[in-house]
C-alpha cells in the first residue's frame, strides 16, 4: 500500500507500518540512447552489467517507437542520486556507442496509469425492400426513433429509395419498388431477427437482403489483439473488457504499472488496426478519484453534490454513484481524461463532503453535554431525522459538523444552541488508576450505570477515564463508588459484555460495525479509537481491538480498516502512521521550515552537501541545520542567530536544560527517575549519559547496570 505525503512516496505494511519512505531526490533517471531497435531489457541489463552497473531488469523500460519519437531509446530509473551521472561519465569515458543524460523527476507525480480503449462493434448493412413508399417512410422512422431496435441495438435508416422493380413472367405487379438501408446492424444478427424486429403487421418488408459484416472477429478476440498491441508499450497490471456493453463501441479498460508507458501507449489513438479491418481504435489516458462516504451524509449533500456533477458533465468528466448494499457507505467516482479537471473536481467534492462546522454568533456550538449519548444528544438526533440533515460530534475538535443544504444551516444552528442552552447538566471527568480501571472494564462500570443511570456515564476504554455528565452530586457518587469499590465488588470478570455493546463507549452500538474478531463498534467510537491509536501509536504503529474488556488480541489490518471506515478517515490514519513515524525519525527526515509548505526532506550529517531545493517551495534549506543560511556555515548561523552559542549553552547548564540527542528538542528535569520521554521524537533517554532506546525497559535496564540505579533520590550526582 503507497501513498504520497508530504512529497514523498510512502510505503505501508498491511497493519499500517511505514517500510519505506522515497523521496525523489532519492532517485535518478538515466534515457539511454543508440541501442539497437528491438533490444528486449533483459539484454541491455547484460550490456550494462558488463560496464559494472547491476540494474533489475524490471527497472528498465524501452518504450515503443512512434511517430513522434521513432529512436529507439530505453529509460532507467534508480534509486541512487548519482545514478545518471555515473552512468553517462562511464559510458563517455569507454567510448561506447551508447550515451545516457538525466530525465528530470517530476515530483508531482499525477498517476494517470489507466487507459480507456474502444471501437466499432462488427456491423453490417441491411437492404430492406418494400412495394409501398409510405410503408417504407414509416418503417425508417420507426428505426430512427428507435422504437425498431435489432437485437437491442438502436440503428439508423436512410430516406426511402425508389427503384424500377424486376418482371416477372412478362407481367409485374409493383412496377416501382422502395428501399432504406439499414446501417449499424450488429454482424451477428440474422434475416429472422430483422424480421422479428418489425412488429406491426403492415410494416412488414416484401424483401431483406443482409450486406457482408465488416469484420469476422469476436469482441474477445479483438480484445486480445488489442492488450498485445498496448502490451508493446510497457508491463500491464489488469485489462478489463466491458461484458455485454450497449452502444455501437466495445469498451475495454487497461491498467498499466507505469505512467510513463500509459502516455506512451496512448500513440494508439486513432491508429487502424488489422484485425478491425481497417477499423481504428480509440485511447484515452484516464485520471480517476474514488471517495468513500457514509450514506446519510451523501444523502444529506446529493442536492449539492447533484448541482456541481452538472458542471463536471460540461467538462467532459464521468460522475458514478455506487450504493453500498447493506453497509453504510457509498463509493464516489469522478473520471475524465483531463487530469487537471478532475483534481479539481475532487477536490470541490473532498470539500463539499467534510461538512461545515455548526456555529452561532460565529461561535463553534459545543456543550460537555455531547459527550455522551444523553438527552442532548438523542434531542439533536431527533432534529437530525426533522429537517432532514446529518450532524456529527467531533468530541476530540469539541465541534459538531453540518452536512445538508446551505438554507438549513442557520435553523439548525439555532435549534440546537436551544437544546445545548436547557441542557443544564455538567460534564467531569476521572482519570483512572490502574487498580480503578480493572475494576470499571470487569463489571464496575455496569455498577456506575445501575447507580446514575444508563445516560449519564461514559467510559473510554482507549483513554481510560470515566466521563460524568451530569451534576456535581453524580460526580461525587460516582467518585465515591469507584474509590469504594472493594465493599461493591462483584465477580463479573467473566462477564462480558452485551453482543451489542461498544467496546468502546458500553453502550449499545450507534450505527453499528462488525469486526472480524466478532466485536461490535459505534461507527464514531471506532473511528476515534482509529485516530487516538493512530497518534499515539509509539514506536511500533498498530489498531488494536478493544474487545472483550480489552483483552481482545486482534490488530486491524488495513484491508479491514479500508472497509469500515469512511475514505476520509481512512487516509487520515495513514497520514497519522506517516506523521508519527517522521517524528519518531528526526535524525533522517525534517519538515521544511516554510510556513504551511508541508513537504520533507532527508537529513544529513555532512555540512558541505548542496543546499536541498524544496520542490514546493522552492526554498533553499541546509539538510544538516535546517536553515537557510547562504554563503554561512551551519556553525557561523547559529551563533548569529542566538547571539551567541556559547552563553546560550551557559544558561541552559544552569538551568539543568539538556537537548534530544535525537532532534535536539530541549527537555528540563525538575523531578522523578533519569528516564526521560522526549515530547518531539518520542526517545526514551537516560538522563545521566543521554543514552537513546526506543522503549522505557532497556533505559531502566541500562540505568541499573551503568549508572548503579534509577536516580531517584540522586539528582544532585547529574551534571
Amino acid at each position: 500500500m503507497t501513498r504520497d505525503f508530504a512529497g514523498a512516496s510512502v510505503c505501508f505494511n498491511d497493519f499500517g507500518q511505514v517500510i519505506k519512505v522515497s523521496l525523489p531526490a532519492d532517485f535518478s533517471v538515466a534515457c539511454i540512447t543508440g541501442i539497437e531497435p528491438g533490444t528486449a531489457p533483459e539484454k541491455l541489463a547484460s550490456i550494462l552489467k558488463t560496464l559494472g552497473f547491476k540494474i533489475p531488469v524490471e527497472n528498465i523500460r524501452i518504450p515503443a517507437q512512434t511517430a513522434s519519437s521513432p529512436e529507439a531509446k530505453a529509460i532507467i530509473k534508480m534509486e541512487d542520486p548519482l545514478f545518471s551521472t555515473k552512468l553517462s561519465s562511464t559510458l563517455q569515458a569507454r567510448g561506447s556507442s551508447l550515451s545516457a543524460t538525466t530525465v528530470p523527476i517530476n515530483s508531482k507525480s499525477s498517476n494517470c496509469r489507466k487507459v480507456y480503449i474502444s471501437w466499432h462493434k462488427s456491423s453490417r448493412s441491411v437492404w430492406l425492400n418494400f412495394g409501398v413508399g409510405e410503408t417504407a417512410k414509416r418503417v425508417g422512422q420507426k428505426f430512427n426513433s428507435a422504437r425498431y431496435k435489432v437485437l437491442g441495438q438502436n440503428l439508423t435508416a436512410s430516406d426511402p429509395k425508389s427503384s424500377r422493380s424486376y418482371s416477372r413472367g412478362g407481367s409485374s405487379r409493383n412496377p416501382v419498388a422502395w428501399t432504406i438501408v439499414l446501417s449499424g446492424v450488429p454482424s451477428q444478427a440474422k434475416r429472422v431477427d430483422i424480421e422479428n424486429a418489425i412488429t406491426a403487421p403492415h410494416d412488414n418488408p416484401r424483401h431483406v437482403e443482409m450486406g457482408h459484416a465488416g469484420y469476422q472477429a469476436s469482441e474477445a478476440e479483438v480484445s486480445v489483439d488489442v492488450r498485445s498491441k498496448l502490451e508493446e508499450y510497457g508491463a500491464l497490471e489488469n485489462f478489463f473488457l466491458a461484458p455485454f456493453s450497449k452502444g455501437k463501441r466495445a469498451k475495454a479498460a487497461a491498467w498499466f504499472q507505469d505512467e510513463g508507458d500509459a502516455k506512451s501507449a496512448c500513440s494508439l489513438n486513432n491508429k487502424p488496426l488489422p484485425i478491425l479491418k481497417g477499423g481504428r481504435l480509440t485511447v484515452t489516458l484516464i485520471r480517476s478519484a474514488k471517495v468513500k462516504v457514509l450514506t446519510a451524509i451523501y444523502s444529506a449533500l446529493k442536492h449539492t453534490i447533484d448541482q456541481e456533477a452538472r458542471g463536471w458533465k460540461e467538462k467532459c468528466l464521468v460522475f458514478r454513484v455506487y450504493p453500498g448494499g447493506q453497509n453504510q457507505f457509498t463509493t464516489l467516482k469522478i473520471e475524465g481524461d483531463d487530469t487537471e479537471a478532475v483534481e479539481k473536481a475532487r477536490k470541490t467534492l473532498a470539500n463539499i463532503l467534510k461538512g461545515k462546522v455548526l456555529t452561532h454568533s460565529e461561535n463553534p456550538v459545543w456543550s460537555p453535554a455531547l459527550n455522551s449519548y444523553g438527552t442532548a444528544f438523542q434531542t439533536i438526533k431527533a432534529l437530525e431525522r426533522e429537517l432532514k440533515v446529518v450532524i456529527i460530534r467531533d468530541r476530540t475538535k469539541r465541534q459538531l459538523l453540518y452536512y445538508g443544504l446551505p438554507e438549513k444551516f442557520d435553523q439548525t444552528a439555532r435549534q440546537v444552541t436551544d437544546i445545548l442552552k436547557h441542557d443544564i447538566s455538567a460534564s467531569f471527568e476521572i482519570d483512572l488508576t490502574p487498580e480503578q480501571f480493572s475494576w470499571v472494564v470487569t463489571g464496575g462500570f455496569k455498577i456506575i450505570q445501575q447507580t446514575l443511570g444508563k445516560e449519564i456515564p461514559v467510559f473510554n476504554i482507549v483513554t481510560r477515564r470515566v466521563t460524568i455528565n451530569g451534576t456535581q452530586q453524580q460526580y461525587q457518587t460516582a467518585l465515591a463508588i469507584i474509590n469504594k469499590r472493594d465493599t461493591l465488588w462483584e465477580p463479573l470478570s467473566t462477564e462480558l459484555a452485551p453482543q451489542g455493546d461498544c467496546p468502546i463507549c458500553f453502550c449499545e452500538a450507534e450505527n453499528p460495525i462488525h469486526t472480524s474478531c466478532k466485536h461490535t463498534y459505534c461507527l464514531e467510537c471506532f473511528e476515534e479509537n482509529c485516530k487516538a491509536a493512530a497518534s499515539t501509536s509509539g514506536a511500533e504503529f498498530r489498531i488494536k481491538c478493544q474487545g472483550n474488556e480489552g483483552i481482545c488480541s486482534s490488530i486491524f489490518s488495513m484491508e479491514e480498516l479500508g472497509a469500515l471506515l469512511s475514505s476520509s478517515a481512512f487516509e487520515n490514519i495513514l497520514q497519522a502512521s506517516f506523521e508519527e513515524y517522521v517524528k519518531r525519525h528526526p535524525e533522517s527526515f525534517h519538515y521544511c521550515p516554510t510556513a504551511d509548505c508541508g513537504y520533507i526532506y532527508r537529513c544529513s550529517k555532512a555540512s558541505n552537501l548542496k543546499p536541498h531545493t524544496c520542490p514546493n517551495c522552492f526554498e533553499s534549506i541546509c539538510t544538516t541545520c535546517h536553515a537557510s543560511h547562504g554563503k554561512y556555515t551551519c556553525a557561523e548561523y547559529t551563533d548569529i542567530a542566538s547571539g551567541g552559542l556559547e552563553a546560550l549553552a551557559r544558561l541552559k547548564k544552569e538551568l539543568n536544560i539538556k537537548d534530544c540527542p535525537r532532534c535536539s528538542t530541549p527537555m528540563e528535569k525538575t523531578d522523578g527517575c533519569n528516564h526521560m520521554t522526549c515530547i518531539g521524537c518520542k526517545a526514551h533517554i537516560c538522563w545521566v549519559c543521554m543514552a537513546v532506546f526506543e522503549t522505557g525497559g532497556p533505559c531502566y535496564d541500562h540505568m541499573n547496570q551503568v549508572h548503579g540505579g534509577i536516580g531517584l533520590g540522586l539528582e544532585r550526582f547529574i551534571d
